[in-house]
């Protein structure tokens, strides 16, 4: 499994992936195709760095969405971890993760933030953040919608 930077033929493959979720509502599928149309339309800007997981034969399995939080001093969002469902378990998520986590250490970021729902479907993200060195930083009541809490995982650099 290779690791790299997106590239423009790989949005058909990417909205393949995300529609693959069951857990994911169409309106999150929408943003996150928002997010890696920016990205492709602003290569190398800062805002939302995409990294992909590729098999040799150049299959993608994943992929992960990070940026700078603005306004802050080496604050760093990662917006989207996704694997393909049928390639769970196998460290691909790990191994996007960790490749994240040294690009923005060599941007400096200091603090990594990732939020998720609270709902039982994301018990998994939940489990995989704990298991990656996140901890819960804050649980925001109702604000998916009722019911669904927003929970923040982050993670010190350095």
């Amino acid at each position: 499994m290779k690791v790299r930077k997106i590239q423009p033929r790989d949005r058909a493959s990417l909205e393949a992936l995300l529609s693959a979720q069951t857990h994911f509502h169409p309106e999150e599928i929408r943003v996150a195709l928002e997010l890696i149309d920016i990205a492709l339309a602003h290569p190398g800007e800062e805002d939302y760095v995409i990294l992909c997981a590729e098999e040799e034969k150049g299959d993608l399995r994943g992929y992960v969405c990070f940026g700078k939080a603005p306004l802050t001093d080496g604050v760093y969002d990662i917006y989207w971890i996704v694997v393909h469902p049928a390639y769970g378990n196998r460290g691909i998520g790990t191994s996007l993760l960790l490749q994240a986590e040294e690009e923005m250490a060599r941007r400096h970021a200091r603090l990594l933030l990732i939020e998720t729902s609270s709902t039982p479907p994301y018990e998994n993200a939940r489990a995989f953040y704990r298991k990656c060195g996140y901890g819960k930083r804050a649980r925001i009541l109702d604000y998916y919608r009722p019911g669904d809490h927003k929970i923040i995982f982050g993670k010190t650099l350095g």
